[in-house]
């Protein structure tokens, strides 16, 4: 990556942020237009959300088809990313299994994820109790109905994905620069003109806001109100118990009790990772608590006693924290909002790196051509919020 002393005083677009959409962002717009891009990022690539993330690769949303249609494309992408980008990835199969009672919210919703799979062809399958103990017997599901298996589901590494990003992007002219932050966005009769760095600033017509949780406050600089709520979560890795041998973790699935705050996959090396999903308290980014707390700890080990037996007794190989920025509805944020050339990329927690090549093309989209052949872009409009707040004949 570059350094300061090569940061170029003007470019037709600016990122901000150099997380997994930053970068896909940066990659598509050298590659599919002529714009000259800069990205800037104030640490490292990946430093943020991304370098935390599992880096799960699935199709299954509910009911949400565009989400999964985003998920399927970015997913053909991943698997040929060496061919598209020319950098090798880590990447594993591994099937997501969501597992349901019939009549609550986890039935419901992972039997809506099945419909929808089957309707857009995506390899899905729905397993009975009986089925699901056959082929996961390390699992304890004798309060389960059933289970929706998203088949072809992965998993890889966001820090690796968004370090091939960022290279291949600079191969095909794009500049990376890291060690520097964005201080202001600079505007001019009601458009974006420029942006002010702790490196001196930089002019441009064009910038895209793709710093994750860093990104509402960013908004806030130009007067856009970006609903966001920043969350601690907890990561665990484990070395599994020389009981839990190499087959039994060859065919351990992404998955989680039914409506459960957590999840756990295997993870690269032979161990097995298990996180916290939206349940952390409000942070602030720059300061949160970057170690598990006991009590986290000791939950996860009560939990897989009892749903995973053969995984109690593992070893902690490590852990971490890292910070969910989501939104009320929990989906994107893609928009042009405040100022003329100011767009917004953001709220991307918990499928920000399985979509980010279908989103870096659809910013690439937006930004020449206004839409996307990808995806409605309404649906990931700002103003959907001012339409869930709208009062209504009841209040």
């Amino acid at each position: 990556m570059e350094t300061a002393e090569r940061l170029p005083s003007a470019v037709d677009v600016i990122i901000v942020g150099g997380g997994i959409v930053g970068t896909s962002a940066a990659y598509f717009l050298a590659t599919e237009t002529d714009r000259k891009t800069l990205l800037i990022e104030r640490d490292g690539i990946a430093s943020g959300s991304t370098g935390d993330s599992s880096a799960i690769i699935r199709h299954h949303y509910g009911d949400r088809e565009t989400y999964s249609r985003l998920a399927d494309w970015s997913h053909e992408f991943f698997r040929n990313f060496e061919e598209r980008t020319g950098e090798p990835i880590a990447y594993t199969d591994n099937p997501l299994v969501r597992l349901g009672k019939n009549g609550e919210p986890s039935g419901e919703y992972a039997q809506a994820g099945y419909e929808t799979l089957s309707e857009l062809g995506i390899p899905v399958s729905r397993y009975g109790r009986a089925e699901l103990e056959r082929r996961y017997p390390m699992l304890s599901v004798e309060d389960v109905d059933f289970a929706v298996s998203d088949d072809t589901a992965a998993y890889s590494d966001a820090s690796d994905v968004a370090g091939g990003f960022a290279r291949a992007a600079q191969r095909e002219g794009a500049t990376v620069v890291t060690d520097v932050e964005a201080e202001d966005l600079l505007t001019e009769d009601g458009g974006i003109v420029g942006i002010e760095t702790d490196a001196g600033p930089i002019q441009t017509d064009d910038v895209i806001v793709a710093a994750g949780p860093w990104s509402g406050r960013i908004a806030g600089w130009v007067g856009v109100d970006i609903p966001m709520r920043l969350t601690r979560e907890q990561i665990l890795l484990l070395e599994p118990p020389e009981e839990f041998d190499a087959a039994k973790l060859e065919n351990l699935p992404t998955t989680g009790k039914p409506d459960a705050d957590w999840y756990l996959r295997p993870d690269f090396g032979e161990g097995v990772l298990i996180a916290t999903h939206h349940v952390g308290e409000t942070v602030d980014p720059d300061t949160y608590k970057r170690d598990p707390d006991e009590e986290t700890i000791l939950k996860f080990i009560e939990e897989l006693e009892e749903f995973a037996p053969g995984l109690a007794d593992s070893k902690l190989r490590g852990g971490y924290c890292g910070v969910y920025s989501d939104t009320p509805d929990r989906g994107f944020v893609i928009d042009q909002a405040g100022p003329d050339g100011c767009y917004f990329a953001c709220g991307f927690s918990g499928h920000g790196f399985k979509t980010a090549p279908a989103v870096g093309s659809i910013l690439a989209d937006l930004l020449t051509e206004g839409d996307s052949e990808l995806a409605d872009l309404e649906e990931f409009s700002l103003e959907r919020f001012e339409e869930q707040t709208k009062p209504t004949a009841n209040d």
